[in-house]
């Protein structure tokens, strides 16, 4: 019998590639290991990760992602705070969808920013009619958001996919608007079934500034602390925050040399073990719960969105849950 873990939003034991580091690690440290005396910027030890992010961005949309315009952070939470230090002040309006990621709301609430959700389909991400709406709405109070932070891909809660449609108008209202799109792509790799999402935001963009986000963790693991920012020629100054410097080059650098060989490889057996997760869940929520609630099943992603009836005390829930050392992630409302 298996027994699978699904605490967080977080790759499987299962699929972490423990020889595959080591050995990456052995040939990285007899190849590179002087270089990591110095400070990580000051002798380029990001530069192999960065290239293995422009080359999976290039595996999935056709087109590599500009190697010098891409920043390796400590997790992509810190790229989005980089991000939101750098286009806000505290006090200023952002947009994101209704439910989010809660470290990232926790982020910009720590900045002091004022938070408007948009509501978000549980199968087409976020509302354009409601978004459109709220900035008219901010206009008229002389409000300008000064980002907009979307997961438009497997979206964390929901697993929702934004639509083609719905991607081609936020481009378009965050044109016309003249508002930056941080565009927060951490699972868009962890895909089970056909068809293949859509293009991203950052494909898309025409004259728009998105700045994509991307994570190694929710491939091989949080532990690893690396993510990565792909910067729009409107953000370049951001790159004198000398954000490198904090990342740990000997990580970058054992990452660069796994991947290298491993990228594709990795990516589909990692998927076919979360893919397993997924139906496993699904036949245990049928089986125990199918008279009770509601869930979607979701094409990708690390999440599965179960809907629970109004007459269910949540408070109450989440206490039996303890006592059961459970836990139960409810999705963070932003109020409208």
């Amino acid at each position: 019998m298996k027994i699978y873990s699904f605490t967080g939003g977080r790759p499987s034991p299962e699929d972490f590639p423990i020889q595959g580091l080591i050995d990456a690690t052995a040939r990285m440290l007899t190849r590179k290991g002087k270089d990591l005396i110095a400070y990580p910027d000051m002798n380029n030890q990001h530069d192999e990760l960065a290239e293995i992010a422009a080359i999976r961005f290039k595996n999935r949309e056709g087109i590599s992602l500009p190697k010098n315009n891409i920043i390796i952070t400590a997790g992509s939470i810190m790229a989005i705070e980089e991000l939101a230090r750098f286009l806000t002040q505290p006090g200023d309006t952002i947009i994101t969808e209704e439910l989010s990621y809660m470290g990232s709301l926790g982020c910009f609430r720590s900045i002091g920013l004022d938070i408007k959700g948009i509501p978000v389909h549980p199968t087409d991400g976020m509302d354009m009619i409601a978004l459109e709406d709220t900035l008219r709405s901010l206009a008229t109070q002389n409000i300008n958001p000064k980002f907009i932070y979307t997961i438009p891909t497997y979206q964390n809660p929901t697993g929702s996919i934004l639509t083609l449609e719905r991607r081609k108008r936020m481009l378009e209202l965050a044109s016309e608007y003249g508002i930056t799109i941080i565009e927060d792509d951490c699972y868009g790799d962890i895909h089970f079934e056909p068809p293949p999402p859509p293009s991203t935001l950052y494909k898309l963009a025409q004259s728009q500034p998105v700045a994509y986000v991307g994570s190694f963790s929710k491939i091989i693991g949080p532990g690893l602390r690396l993510g990565y920012v792909c910067l729009p020629p409107e953000l370049e100054k951001i790159t004198q925050r000398r954000i490198g410097i904090k990342v740990s080059g000997l990580a970058s650098l054992i990452v660069a040399e796994y991947l290298r060989e491993n990228l594709q490889s990795h990516i589909k057996k990692h998927n076919d073990v979360i893919r397993e997760k997924r139906d496993v869940l699904i036949e245990a929520l049928e089986v125990e719960l199918g008279d009770y609630v509601s869930w979607n099943k979701p094409r990708g992603g690390l999440f599965v969105w179960l809907k629970l009836p109004d007459l269910i005390d949540m408070a109450k829930l989440e206490k039996l849950a303890e006592q059961k050392r459970s836990h139960i992630h409810i999705g963070q409302r932003i109020p409208l």
